[in-house]
């Protein structure tokens, strides 16, 4: 992986756009969000399509690819964060000039479905991107306090919490490399296309939700047979909301993954508090990360903006 650019860090009063490259978006949860950002400190130009509707998506897929390179393009915008995910951001991806948006690097955040513009653009663009809250997300219905005091340092300092927890062990050990992936069912839905994603010698995060434990076996199995967990340094799991079964309970879920991963030598980690459910934390893809099972913890080792 070409090692990427960093974009320059944010300050108070920088103008912050906000696109809909997914799902159409309901105005009033936008509004919210918006305002949220305003009251950070953050001036907010939310895009001209933002709202549109096209059936399930934000407008048509040239209106959406329009907007994020119109964006990136203009010196005046210093961050780009996407309103919601959904479904919608893979339509994207041959219609977006990469070689362009690799000159401009600037901050951009999302997850979900934006996990394939985030890894595209890490891949594509070398560019460092940021796995993390939605404007009518969390944006909109509040943060805990030290997921948003994360975000705001990450971005603004290029240095938010030190390390993270990863409570639970499925391999112990210690790698580091590259953090890439995001969403387990996205990444997955990469296989097999120009915009795959890039594992070997990384830190491969997955994390999802309401998956049933059957089902993350079969995604999991699908990347194992795609040689996508031959050679990655590590891997740590998000908190997997809702993917526990009937039971609710994890002890199925993680016998599945202990199962998968059986045959590696190198450290599995499950339970870091980002994305769907719980808390959150945004995490700088692209940058190298310590995964330290050994004692429970992912540890960023660089800064994440210039």
């Amino acid at each position: 992986m070409t090692p990427p650019r960093k974009p320059p860090r944010l300050q108070q009063g920088d103008l912050i756009g906000v696109i809909s490259p997914a799902a159409a978006v309901e105005a009033e949860m936008l509004r919210r969000g918006c305002e949220a950002i305003e009251h950070l400190g953050f001036p907010v130009r939310v895009g001209t399509h933002a709202l549109n509707r096209h059936r399930f998506l934000a407008g048509t897929d040239e209106e959406r690819a329009v907007e994020l390179m119109t964006m990136f393009r203009d010196p005046a915008v210093r961050a780009v964060f996407c309103s919601r995910a959904g479904y919608g951001s893979g339509r994207l991806l041959p219609l977006l000039d990469f070689a362009q948006l690799a000159q401009t690097p600037k901050v951009f955040l999302g997850f979900s479905d934006i996990t394939l513009l985030l890894n595209a653009l890490l891949q594509r663009a070398a560019l460092v991107c940021f796995h993390g809250p939605l404007v009518a997300g969390q944006f909109a219905t509040g943060f805990a306090s030290r997921s948003l005091t994360h975000l705001l340092n990450l971005l603004t300092t290029g240095y938010g919490e030190p390390s993270l927890p990863v409570p639970t062990v499925l391999r112990a050990g210690v790698a580091e490399g590259p953090l890439v992936g995001g969403c387990l069912s996205v990444v997955v839905a990469t296989l097999g296309t120009p915009f795959a994603v890039e594992t070997s010698g990384t830190i491969l995060f997955l994390e999802d939700v309401g998956e049933k434990p059957y089902r993350v076996d079969r995604m999991l199995t699908q990347l194992k047979h795609a040689g996508k967990l031959e050679e990655v340094a590590g891997v740590v799991f998000g908190e997997m909301s809702g993917c526990f079964g009937e039971s609710n309970e994890p002890a199925l879920l993680l016998s599945v993954l202990a199962d998968i991963f059986a045959e590696y030598a190198y450290p599995v980690g499950f339970g870091l508090p980002a994305g769907h459910g719980g808390d959150n934390f945004a995490l700088p893809l692209g940058t190298c990360v310590r995964l330290d099972t050994r004692n429970c913890q992912l540890t960023f080792l660089e800064p994440a903006v210039e």
